[in-house]
C-alpha cells in the first residue's frame, strides 16, 4: 500500500503553464501506469485561487482523490488547504490541512490524529512543491543549473528541508512522443531504499512528463495527453 500512495502523491504536479506567473493556464493533463489512468487538472475559481486536483479511478483495487488550494503572487506560491482521501482494498486513508499564513500555522487531522505546526518562510504544500520546481527551472540559467535545489515542505505533519538534485538531460519517449527533458531526483535519507526520478520537458514549459518511483517494486508513469483551459 505504501508503495502506490508515495507514487500518486507525486503525480499531482503535471500541469501546462505559460512563460510568465501572471499568464498562468489551467489544464487537463491524463496520465498512465500499470495501476491505471489518473487525471490531473489545475483551474483557477473567481476569487483567484488555484486549484491541484487529481483522480485516479482503480476499480476495486484503488480509488484516489488528492486537491491542493493555493494562490500565486509576487512572493511566490501559497498553499491555502490540502486533503487527501484513498482506499486501497480495504485500507482507507484520510487527511487534510488549513494553512493559516497569518498566524503562520498549519492545522492537520492525519485520519483520527489532529494537530498544528508552525509555518517556516515559504513553506509548500504535498502537491505544489514539484510545481514550484517546474516554476523554478523555467527561471533558472539552464547552462549554469545548481545541483541541489531545497525547499520547506508540509508532510504528514510536518514540515521538513525536501531537496532534489539535478542529474543532467535525457531524451524521454512518452505515448505523446519523445522529449527532450531535465532529470531530476529527489533526495531520500542515507541508506533509504526508496528513489523517485522524474523529467520535465522545456519544450512543454518543463512539465514532468515522466517519473519513475522504486519503493520495494519500479512504477513508471508518463503523460499521455494534455490540453490547456482558458
Amino acid at each position: 500500500m505504501k508503495k502506490i500512495i508515495t507514487l500518486l502523491i507525486f503525480l499531482t504536479s503535471i500541469n501546462i503553464f505559460s512563460s510568465e506567473l501572471t499568464e498562468i493556464k489551467g489544464s487537463i493533463a491524463i496520465l498512465t501506469s500499470e495501476i491505471g489512468e489518473m487525471e490531473v487538472s489545475m483551474t483557477k475559481n473567481e476569487k483567484g485561487y488555484w486549484t491541484l486536483k487529481s483522480y485516479l479511478d482503480g476499480g476495486r483495487i484503488v480509488q484516489r482523490k488528492e486537491e491542493e488550494l493555493f494562490i500565486l503572487d509576487s512572493t511566490g506560491i501559497k498553499p491555502t488547504s490540502y486533503s487527501f482521501n484513498q482506499r486501497i482494498l480495504f485500507t482507507r486513508l484520510k487527511s487534510t490541512a488549513q494553512f493559516d499564513w497569518d498566524n503562520k500555522t498549519v492545522s492537520f487531522k492525519e485520519g483520527k490524529k489532529e494537530g498544528k505546526v508552525s509555518l517556516k518562510n515559504k513553506t509548500l504544500g504535498p502537491s505544489t512543491a514539484q510545481l514550484q520546481l517546474r516554476l523554478d527551472f523555467k527561471n533558472l540559467d539552464l547552462d549554469n543549473l545548481p545541483p541541489e535545489i531545497i525547499y520547506n515542505v508540509y508532510w504528514k505533519g510536518e514540515v521538513k528541508k525536501r531537496s532534489y538534485t539535478i542529474l543532467g538531460t535525457e531524451n524521454v519517449k512518452t505515448p505523446m512522443g519523445e522529449f527532450l527533458s531535465y532529470k531530476v531526483g529527489r533526495t531520500f535519507p542515507e541508506g533509504s531504499e526508496r528513489s523517485q526520478t522524474f523529467w520535465l520537458a522545456p519544450e512543454l514549459d518543463f512539465s514532468v512528463i515522466r517519473i519513475l518511483n522504486v519503493d520495494g517494486r519500479k512504477t513508471d508513469i508518463k503523460i499521455k495527453t494534455f490540453k490547456i483551459i482558458d
